[in-house]
């Protein structure tokens, strides 16, 4: 952003357990930057880490915050009000302009709804470092599942494919959570050439994400009559073997399901989504 600065600055956060990405647009919905930095999942990152990052991906757009300045953050792990002010005090201590901008935060299973049907009923699958599932029906109620429900945390997300591929001595064992979800796409290779245990693991986790997803469909499917499933998250944006295991085992657990992907970025949805509550 140059020196002549818009009258208003409209600002989405995507922030999840590996990277948060921010888009900055202006008034007429153009973007003016983008910034990305480390994760901001308070729960995986603590949340000082998660304020840090976020600031960095903001300041990495080449946006001022100020008075003009409305920012709209779906952030991963904020399950509840109580979480979301704790994250709100931290970015304050962290950066204190942020208190002369209008702050919205929510989770980012919000902004990625939103990025695929706006205010229209639908289902969000999301697999990536972590994994959760959110629906909205006609009526504004809204349904969620969490991977950090079940027993074995975080079913069919890069963290669960890499911890089991570490529990069955697979591949070696790493430290952080963000390392252990990076052993994802070797896992995903291992199966792509054939090796079995690979395979095995891919298939088991693909199931469980079905089961996670199936979840908040049986409470969905008692207003809405058609399944429609956008997914997210690098394990169901990007083809490889895993995304074919996960969406097959999707239509099984659902029949008839309609799986779509999106051409809107979660982060570009949350600076519209900002630009619209300013």
């Amino acid at each position: 952003m140059n020196a002549q600065l818009p009258a208003s600055v409209f600002i989405g956060i995507d922030g999840g357990g590996t990277q948060t990405r921010a888009i900055a647009i202006d008034e007429t919905g153009d973007i003016l930057g983008r910034g990305t930095a480390l994760g901001s999942n308070p729960n995986n990152n603590g949340f000082s880490e998660a304020a840090k990052n976020i600031v960095e991906a903001i300041n990495n757009t080449g946006a001022t915050l100020g008075v003009h300045a409305t920012i709209c953050l779906g952030i991963a792990g904020l399950a509840s009000p109580q979480v979301a002010d704790r994250l709100r005090d931290e970015l304050l201590a962290t950066l204190p302009s942020f208190a002369a901008t209008t702050l919205h935060l929510t989770h980012d299973l919000e902004i990625a709804h939103y990025a695929a049907f706006r205010d229209k009923p639908g289902i969000v699958l999301i697999a990536g470092t972590g994994s959760a599932c959110f629906a909205k029906n006609s009526a504004g109620e809204s349904f969620r599942a969490s991977g950090r429900n079940f027993p074995y945390e975080d079913p069919g997300s890069g963290y669960a494919i890499g911890k089991r591929a570490i529990d069955s001595k697979l591949l070696l064992a790493v430290e952080s959570r963000p390392s252990i979800a990076a052993l994802a796409p070797r896992v995903i290779e291992l199966a792509t050439h054939g090796d079995q245990e690979a395979l095995d693991i891919l298939r088991l986790e693909a199931q469980h994400l079905a089961k996670l997803a199936k979840l908040v469909f049986d409470d969905y499917a008692q207003t809405e009559s058609l399944p429609i499933v956008a997914v997210y998250g690098g394990l169901l944006t990007s083809e490889s073997l895993y995304r074919d295991t996960a969406l097959s085992e999707l239509h099984s657990a659902i029949p008839g399901i309609k799986v779509i992907d999106t051409t809107t970025s979660p982060a570009q949805a949350a600076a519209e989504l900002a630009k619209s509550r300013s």
